[in-house]
């Protein structure tokens, strides 16, 4: 019933800000309603995110504030009314059949993104921090994230066991108790009202509205800016977009800012010849609303200070109406750097040298444009020369824009990569020898892209542009920064949540746009060229898109935790871990009070402390401890088994296919033993694609089994077991195992058991190692090959000999 309450109240204040937004004839029918939609959608996030901070969040107090929300439009629709309002609304900005048709692709769209959503409920990576978030904020109306028996536990166990949990962080100026997270909040917010609304889905499915929402904003931005024809084409390219489809599905950040950068270009689009204050400080009240989400949203004060340059040289009389947009902008940023001090510092201070330079640049761009106001106020006449200076050299400034383009393209695609691995200490690391544009043109067709520079002809120097002029520069300073540097590591498709902001969306509606302003050409080979660059393109991105296109990922992970906090014991038990990936879903999501082990032997040796005080003590892992001798027993009592498809987690190549995401792990209860217990045998056999075996170069075929393509690198490596002391024999079997290499680690890959060892069969492989630690973590067993080995892993089995 409080859904079906929340529904109709939403209907009820779009209505409402529909009817008063009606006043400004610049919008038309279509825009007024994505305009109403997104203004109570944003009041929603907005009111979900102070109730937050607050630690008041309910679901029923949104449905209040969407009420008193409906209410301030009314009476204010009521008052405008009073001074003579015109009843008759503003006609349909694009035809009945254009409308018809972009309605149809916005519901399958929508189907794309609401109906695949990728299940990330996974603490070691942000997709899985956020979700865990929203379901905390849903369930305690707060970030309650503290722990009643941290303190027994750092007296028993001391650094044995760790106390955080994968952006969750002890404060060291509160108590031992006290935990935050380490993002930013109005993400989580979101997905606390998605999960009231309904449930887990809810929570994955809520950026499937913002995408749903940047479709129309989307459209109707290129619309203005060209052609039908051009619209649709870029609008088709940028929806089935790979990374657009994967960023929506996921309960990630990304896709609000993007929609938050759309909705602020056509906001400004629509009324950039407006003389109302009001009106732009609003948009730009809106655009701030970005530095709530993310810190890269300060990123963008560099973009509006070029923006603004642009204006005062080419169109100074609506430079005003700038300032009071940047003004609100800036206002909103320092609210929320305020806020991001008071309630993120930690966040803060694990990202301080990149904040550094935020802060810096912010404080340039406001002093910049402040010096420019002054300026154009006090010597108006110096612009008016600079304006004719800048025309008489019209012909050889567009040259020389193109050459700087095309040269920086060059540089990031041929030289900088280069550069950075000879100067950089670290040139083994995949986030070094990565080329970042070509990984980009993985997304964006590269003979669409290279008409790109002809668009900053047409947003510089033709007038037909000046008005999405905003988009054009957040668009383009994005793209260039985040192709020189993504900032995040660049495993697919992990690198693409920062091009997927703005820098895809605009290097394809970019593209399409140059080829509309291909000077030298007339409007039959213009056209002719853009619908061949559309169908080419269109095949590509379907290609690449396809690996996902109607596929969830990671789609048996809830059913699985589900499943697996149902069998466990229901007495009031601690549980500790090695795997980063499960303790803080377990602990906030599913409420099992369980910790990290940092140390597996030093835990093991303090543990009988925690028993002496009667507490029920469990350990989840995978690997078996018969053989380790002390007097501990160790009995099984459940099965943690997640499993779902993932794109291969390459960095230096496109993935082309999915492989097993999987976790095969066991729950053990610890109790004391009078005697030290016998060793008993230890044997394992796997199927290489499951059992936490994984694979970054290899395809995995129907029947589990792994085999190599044509790249180089770990075609096998897991699955992170711990095992005691003692002699083992690991072998493997396949096809053409003698052009592979193997070798066995553990430690998260740090610390090296068996040196690499080339094969010598064709069929199997056997390796021998000991272990002399009495307990070790994380063992892998691994296997690389060259490219077109034609290595095939079939099976892989363990046993203790000795």
């Amino acid at each position: 019933m409080i859904v079906f309450f929340f529904f109709l109240n939403l209907f009820f204040s779009v209505v409402v800000y529909y009817l008063f937004l009606s006043r400004y004839r610049e919008l038309g029918r279509l825009g007024l309603t994505i305009v109403s939609t997104s203004l109570v959608l944003l009041w929603i996030g907005l009111t979900a995110f102070l109730l937050t901070a607050l630690g008041i969040y309910r679901f029923d107090r949104v449905i209040y504030s969407i009420i008193f929300f409906a209410s301030i439009g009314l009476v204010a629709f009521l008052r405008s009314r009073s001074y003579g309002l015109s009843e008759k609304f503003p006609a349909l900005e694009i035809g009945k059949i254009e409308l018809l048709l972009l309605v149809l692709f916005s519901l399958f769209s929508f189907y794309l993104y609401a109906s695949f959503p990728t299940q990330y409920i996974d603490g070691g990576r942000d997709q899985g921090q956020y979700t865990i978030f929203g379901y905390v904020i849903a369930k305690t109306g707060g970030f309650n994230l503290d722990i009643p028996d941290s303190g027994l536990i750092r007296n028993i166990f001391g650094n044995s066991v760790l106390l955080d949990y994968q952006a969750i962080s002890l404060d060291p100026k509160e108590g031992i108790d006290q935990r935050f997270p380490a993002f930013f909040h109005l993400l989580p917010a979101y997905l606390a009202v998605g999960y009231d609304l309904l449930g887990m889905y809810g929570l994955f499915a809520i950026n499937s509205v913002f995408g749903f929402l940047s479709i129309f904003l989307f459209y109707l931005i290129v619309r203005r800016l060209s052609d039908p024809l051009v619209a649709s084409a870029a609008l088709v390219l940028y929806v089935l977009n790979v990374s657009q489809l994967w960023n929506i599905r996921s309960t990630l950040s990304e896709s609000i800012s993007q929609f938050l950068i759309l909705l602020t270009a056509y906001l400004l689009q629509t009324f950039f010849k407006t003389k109302n204050r009001f009106l732009m400080s609003s948009i730009g009240v809106i655009f701030g609303i970005s530095c709530l989400l993310r810190i890269d949203g300060f990123t963008y004060f560099p973009a509006l200070a070029l923006y603004s340059v642009y204006l005062a040289v080419v169109s100074p009389k609506y430079f005003k109406n700038f300032l009071s947009f940047f003004f609100s902008f800036s206002l909103v940023s320092v609210i929320a750097a305020i806020y991001s001090y008071c309630r993120s510092l930690m966040y803060i201070e694990a990202h301080w040298i990149y904040v550094k330079l935020l802060i810096i640049s912010a404080c340039f761009s406001i002093g910049f444009v402040l010096i420019e106001a002054i300026a154009l106020k006090k010597a108006p006449t110096v612009l008016e020369d600079l304006r004719v200076w800048l025309k008489d050299r019209k012909k050889i400034l567009r040259v020389l824009t193109y050459i700087f383009i095309v040269s920086l393209i060059g540089f990031i695609y041929l030289i900088r990569s280069n550069l950075v691995n000879e100067f950089s200490n670290s040139k083994t690391s995949d986030s070094i020898r990565v080329n970042f544009l070509q990984a980009f043109l993985w997304y964006v067709p590269f003979w669409l892209f290279i008409f790109l520079p002809f668009a900053f002809d047409l947003f510089l120097f033709r007038k037909n542009g000046i008005r999405t002029s905003f988009l054009f520069f957040v668009g383009s300073l994005l793209l260039f920064l985040y192709l020189l540097d993504p900032k995040i590591h660049p495993d697919h498709f992990w690198a693409t949540r920062r091009w997927v902001i703005i820098s895809i969306p605009f290097a394809i509606l970019g593209s399409f746009l140059g080829i509309r302003s291909i000077p030298i050409l007339n409007q039959k080979w213009k056209t002719s060229i853009l619908i061949l660059g559309f169908l080419s393109g269109l095949v590509y991105t379907i290609w690449r898109s396809n690996l996902i296109l109607f596929r969830p990922m990671m789609g048996g992970y809830l059913e699985g935790y589900e499943q697996f906090s149902r069998s466990l014991p229901v007495d009031e038990g601690i549980y500790f871990t090695t795997k980063r990936s499960i303790a803080s879903p377990l602990r906030y999501m599913y409420g099992r009070n369980i910790f990290l082990i940092q140390n597996s032997l030093e835990f093991l040796d303090r543990v009988p402390g925690l028993l002496k005080l009667d507490k029920k003590v469990y350990i989840i892992q995978n690997g078996d401890f018969s053989g380790y001798k002390s007097n501990l027993k160790f009995s099984k009592v459940a099965d943690l088994d997640l499993k779902g498809k993932f794109p291969i987690e390459s960095v230096y190549k496109f993935p082309e296919f999915l492989y097993h995401k999987n976790l095969d792990l066991q729950v053990f209860k610890i109790e004391t033993s009078d005697k030290i217990p016998l060793g008993g045998p230890i044997e394992m056999v796997w199927n290489p694609a499951n059992g936490g075996f994984l694979s970054k170069v290899g395809k995995i075929e129907e029947d589990g089994t792994i085999s190599a393509t044509r790249h180089r690198g770990p075609l096998v490596y897991g699955p992170f077991l711990t095992l005691p002391g003692g002699k083992y024999e690991i072998q493997f079997f396949g096809k053409n195992l003698q052009n592979a290499e193997f070798d066995v680690v553990y430690n998260q890959g740090s610390d090296r058991l068996l040196e690499i060892q080339k094969g010598t069969e064709n069929s199997i492989k056997t390796l021998l190692f000991e272990l002399k630690l009495p307990i070790a973590d994380d063992l892998e067993f691994r296997v690389f090959v060259e490219g077109k080995s034609g290595v095939k892993i079939d099976k892989i089995s363990l046993k203790r000999i000795l």
